[in-house]
């Protein structure tokens, strides 16, 4: 029988503002946790790529990620990876961003809209969802419009902070055909949808997005997932990827891809 590859094709090293352990130790917990293939994919914000130095904080996760392929390269395959952030709301600092380094694997990604803080610092009380919830959508839409990117993170991710936080129920039905319009554009143009497994970790736990939405992207002709733990610290590096994995057995798909010099290639689930 083959070996079971362990993959993990979202995590955050201290080179993102939020994440808290160096490459070097990502590496080493991953090779304790047995992990084949780990992509380090650190926060790129478009919409402040200068103001807030992601120009340079880029730069130094892709030369810390190469110096540790060299170091770790016999026991861990590790992939070059960034996470676009907002790219369409600065899409010459999102090209630039990439032609700067020769990555693996290129995350797109929607952390607030236009013009507003992330979904993390809204309050909540005072939003009116439903149209926050148009305007992630739209521009969701534009995002995978751009296409500059290999898997789309997160999708739903105001869900998060909307139900996961403040409990709030949503009912993504109502955005059922915008929904549509982005999975099948993802589709069309031969994109990853990624199964991001960070909210397992909530009560009660869901993925971002959700089996329906996995299992709709494979009805509109989604042949490619992605999934990624999203951690920000070596200890939860894999964290609920195995239920990733069964969900996306459950909703038809055989393989998930990693991405390596921005191609797929498919491990067995």
């Amino acid at each position: 029988m083959d070996k079971r590859i362990l993959f993990d094709m979202h995590t955050h090293s201290d080179n993102s503002p939020d994440g808290e352990h160096s490459v070097t130790l990502m590496c080493e917990k991953a090779i304790e946790k047995g992990v084949d293939i780990l992509a380090i994919t650190d926060h790129c914000e478009c919409n402040a790529y200068r103001e807030d130095h992601y120009d340079r904080s880029s730069k130094q996760s892709f030369f810390e990620i190469s110096k540790a392929q060299a170091v770790f390269g016999n026991r861990i395959r590790l992939l070059r990876g960034v996470e676009l952030g907002q790219p369409t709301q600065d899409i010459l600092a999102a090209e630039t961003a990439v032609r700067s380094n020769d990555y693996d694997f290129v995350l797109g990604s929607l952390h607030n809209n236009a013009g507003r803080r992330d979904y993390y610092y809204l309050d909540y009380s005072e939003e009116n969802v439903d149209k926050l919830l148009d305007e992630y959508f739209d521009e969701l839409f534009q995002l995978v419009t751009w296409g500059g990117f290999d898997s789309l993170a997160h999708l739903t991710y105001p869900i998060r902070y909307v139900t996961g936080r403040e409990g709030i129920a949503v009912d993504l039905s109502k955005w059922s055909g915008a929904v549509d319009e982005v999975l099948r554009l993802l589709a069309q143009k031969g994109k990853a949808l990624e199964i991001n497994t960070s909210c397992l970790k909530m009560d009660p736990p869901f993925t971002m997005p959700g089996y329906d939405l996995i299992s709709r992207f494979r009805e509109l002709g989604g042949e490619l997932i992605t999934i990624g733990s999203d951690s920000h610290t070596a200890d939860g590096i894999y964290y609920g990827i195995d239920e990733g994995r069964e969900i996306a057995k459950r909703a038809g798909f055989e393989y998930a891809a990693v991405f390596v010099k921005r191609r797929p290639e498919m491990i067995k689930l």
